[in-house]
């Protein structure tokens, strides 16, 4: 694929997430879409318990919880980078925990798409401390 091509598929990733982030309703499915029926989706609080979603259905479900963690969640993305399989997105997000608490943490997320522009790989890497000081735990 062309490192435009996979640039374009990162940022339609971007664009359903903030969509996903904003509650749409039916948007966890929408994102779940971008993904290959055998997708590996992961991050660093996922890696504390050992865990990843393997498969749409477990990425659909991991959106889904994803947006619930929060009364108000948005990701801004200040750089993203591709080349012709993968692309690295740089990001902040902030908002509030359900019960009000406010948050801001930084990270990256490596996405790994397939020739037909599906995601096979989420990889997230950010600070899970930051994300236990914002919370007060």
């Amino acid at each position: 694929m062309e490192r435009q091509r996979v640039e374009t598929l990162a940022r339609r990733f971007i664009s359903a997430l903030q969509n996903l982030e904003d509650g749409g309703a039916g948007e966890a499915e929408v994102i779940a879409a971008l993904f290959a029926d055998d997708a590996r989706l992961s991050n660093a609080a996922l890696q504390l318990h050992g865990e990843e979603h393997r498969g749409r259905t477990s990425v659909r479900d991991f959106w889904r919880a994803y947006r619930r963690a929060f009364d108000e969640v948005r990701s801004e993305f200040h750089h993203v980078m591709a080349n012709d399989r993968a692309a690295g997105l740089f990001w902040t997000s902030s908002g509030t925990y359900r019960g009000g608490t406010p948050f801001v943490y930084d990270g990256v997320t490596l996405l790994e798409f397939d020739d037909s522009g599906k995601i096979v790989r989420l990889q997230g890497y950010f600070d899970t401390r930051q994300l236990s000081r914002e919370a007060g735990a």
